[in-house]
């Protein structure tokens, strides 16, 4: 056979080939092959060694069928763009990072529902059905406009928002991590009179709402945290329920002048150096923290960096998680390989190599207590994500505009704190209904 290769293509060459190809929509249920494989990268949050591992075993088992071309960059879901508007998309994509028009896509069939195939699909090199390996809760779903729903998501690694705080820094206070709302109280009444008990990136409020009020979200019933977090309804956003989690999150911002940082000018990465220098006892944030500030080289020595979830709860925190996905697109011209692909992303090497990565939990069941490429904080993360006295709660929906619309209000709320202003939780409430409305 002719040998092939792995094309990792650069962004330049890229643009000057994307022409106006239009294809017809493939079919749901019938594999399309080529000779080529052609992959969308996105490299900026999560990096680009687990892929280069991927598409290393990727090659050797199929590397005298297809010629593998791989665009990886942090600018790629950019770059791709008008090749998804003119029908000429890749066939596999990474659906993560800034430029992606996941829900346009979904809107218009873009991306190919999954469904029949997880049936009978297999990981690679095992008779281990995909669907026991991975959680079905953890599989990207849409319901489009004829109310049919679609499987359109491959979990890859999971992902999850809480708080941070550097356990060093506890011990040496003999500060106790909150567990609950009360806790909460207290500590940021008595405890943090030193430094802020809290600091968020204000220009990106939506990592607020992700780790302290969306596992508060999650500790109300199923079918009320679903409303909200998939916008079924505008009503829900008036609910008491709803009203009263925006209260308790007032009332804590509102309890002294050292709750939270002047931080509404601040973007995540400003943020983070200023917790990292310990302006700040807690922080808002996803799994990919310590990787992320690594790579900057900005971790002091001896800071213990721990995750937690949200004390924003009542009685029962909840670790609320959402699947880091890829996809296959619907007018792909090698369906077939695209398939063969994320069967092999769940073989355990592969997926262990994601976890070194990215820090965070695989997907499948891995032992990792004795591998000595997990990081310690990885390490205590999956410990937490482990402990019984955690539920465990999975998002993988869209709020579509309301994300913005409850971040804002979330922002408007400190931002009345620090200015000494007012600003009600029924004025937030109905300036969220007002937004679902309208994306209703």
């Amino acid at each position: 056979m002719k040998n092939k290769k792995i094309l990792l293509v650069s962004l330049l060459a890229l643009l000057a080939s994307c022409g106006d190809n239009v294809s017809d929509n493939a079919s749901a249920d019938v594999d399309t092959e080529s000779s080529t494989f052609t992959l969308q990268i996105f490299t900026g949050g999560y990096g680009s060694s687990g892929w280069q591992y991927a598409l290393s075993e990727f090659e050797k088992l199929y590397g005298d069928q297809y010629t593998i071309v791989a665009t990886m960059d942090n600018n790629v879901n950019t770059a791709f763009a008008d090749r998804w508007q003119n029908g000429n998309p890749p066939d596999f994509v990474f659906l993560d990072g800034s430029g992606i028009d996941k829900e346009n896509w979904l809107r218009e069939g873009l991306l190919k529902d999954l469904s029949t195939w997880l049936e009978t699909a297999k990981v690679q090199g095992s008779n281990t059905l995909i669907k026991d390996a991975v959680d079905s809760s953890y599989w990207l779903k849409y319901t489009n406009s004829d109310n049919k729903t679609i499987t359109y998501g491959a979990p890859l690694v999971l992902n999850a928002y809480g708080m941070w705080y550097d356990q060093t820094l506890f011990d040496q206070k003999k500060w106790t991590f909150p567990n609950n709302y009360d806790e909460l109280k207290a500590f940021a009444s008595n405890a943090t009179k030193e430094i802020k008990s809290m600091i968020f990136p204000g220009t990106a409020a939506g990592y607020l709402t992700q780790g302290l009020l969306v596992p508060a979200f999650a500790e109300l019933d199923d079918n009320t945290f679903d409303r909200i977090m998939n916008c079924r309804d505008a009503d829900v956003y008036t609910s008491s329920a709803f009203k009263e989690i925006l209260t308790r999150f007032q009332d804590y911002i509102a309890l002294n002048d050292n709750t939270v940082s002047e931080c509404l000018s601040m973007d995540h990465t400003k943020s983070q150096m200023q917790w990292l220098a310990h302006d700040a006892a807690m922080i808002p944030n996803g799994l990919w923290l310590r990787s992320e500030m690594a790579k900057l080289n900005a971790i002091p020595d001896n800071f213990n960096m721990h995750f937690a979830p949200s004390p924003l709860v009542k009685n029962q925190q909840t670790i609320v998680t959402s699947s880091i996905a890829c996809g296959i697109a619907n007018q792909a011209k090698n369906s077939k390989a695209a398939k063969e692909f994320i069967s092999l992303l769940y073989r355990e090497d592969v997926q262990k190599q994601f976890v070194y990565a990215t820090d965070s939990p695989s997907v499948i069941s891995l032992d990792l207590e004795n591998d000595p490429n997990v990081t310690d904080v990885l390490k205590y993360t999956q410990e937490v994500f482990n402990n019984p006295n955690y539920i465990h709660k999975a998002n993988n929906g869209s709020w579509g505009g309301v994300d913005s619309a409850i971040n804002e209000e979330v922002k408007k709320i400190v931002k009345a704190h620090l200015e000494g202003t007012d600003y009600s939780v029924d004025s937030a409430c109905q300036a969220i209904k007002k937004a679902a409305e309208a994306e209703l």
